[in-house]
């Protein structure tokens, strides 16, 4: 049973390798002109100079898979098909090496500080680093602002729909003044007593805000 397994790990080990082997091949193929003309004169343009540049990726791409399947196809081969605790292979290590470095050239970029000092994670950010970008609108008040009542001494002839007329001034409708008299007439309750039209010259009545 472990011959018929391990032949079997050979031949699908075989078949891999020479279909990632003609996968390359056509890939060479199709970046071929693409990369002659990067390494001869690139361009003239941005997009083909752009497009040449990534059949070179592809390439490379290709090929540095092409190297692990043959590392591990060489393995298995060598082990006669049956599991094999043996280590990775250099070509294995020199990929996630190339991996490894790659992440942590990304994972925390530098950004030039004062004096040239690296900011990354862990650096506060500075006020000075957020200067002309658009930030989304939220809250700036910790507590909202306090509400302080107006004082209004009663004048002889005074009443109150005639004080909240007063204190809106000309323009504002009988609607308003006589929302603005009800408002004044509740601030005042205590003061008032039990009939809100009698008020008394010399009268201290608190306003609320307009």
């Amino acid at each position: 049973m472990d011959r018929v397994l391990a032949g079997r790990a050979r031949v699908r080990a075989a078949l891999l390798w020479l279909t990632v082997t003609a996968a390359l091949t056509g890939l060479g193929t199709l970046t071929a002109p693409a990369v002659q003309a990067l390494a001869q004169r690139p361009g003239p343009t941005f997009v083909d100079a752009l497009v040449q540049a990534c059949a070179v990726a592809a390439l490379v791409a290709g090929v540095l898979l092409w190297l692990a399947t043959t590392e591990v196809v060489t393995c298995v081969l060598r082990s006669g098909g049956l599991p094999s605790r043996r280590a990775a292979g250099p070509v294995r290590l020199a990929l996630l090496a190339a991996c490894g470095a790659g992440v942590l050239a990304t994972a925390a970029p530098a950004h030039a500080g004062d004096g040239g000092a690296p900011v990354g994670a862990g650096t506060p950010l500075r006020a000075e680093a957020l200067a002309g970008l658009p930030l989304p609108d939220r809250a700036t008040a910790s507590r909202p602002r306090e509400v302080v009542a107006t004082a209004v001494v009663v004048r002889p002839g005074d009443s109150l729909w005639t004080i909240a007329a007063r204190r809106l001034g000309p323009t504002a409708s009988p609607a308003d003044v006589a929302s603005y008299w009800l408002r004044v007439r509740a601030l005042n309750a205590a003061a008032l007593g039990p009939d809100p039209d009698l008020i008394q010259p010399g009268q201290t009545l608190r306003l609320p805000p307009a």
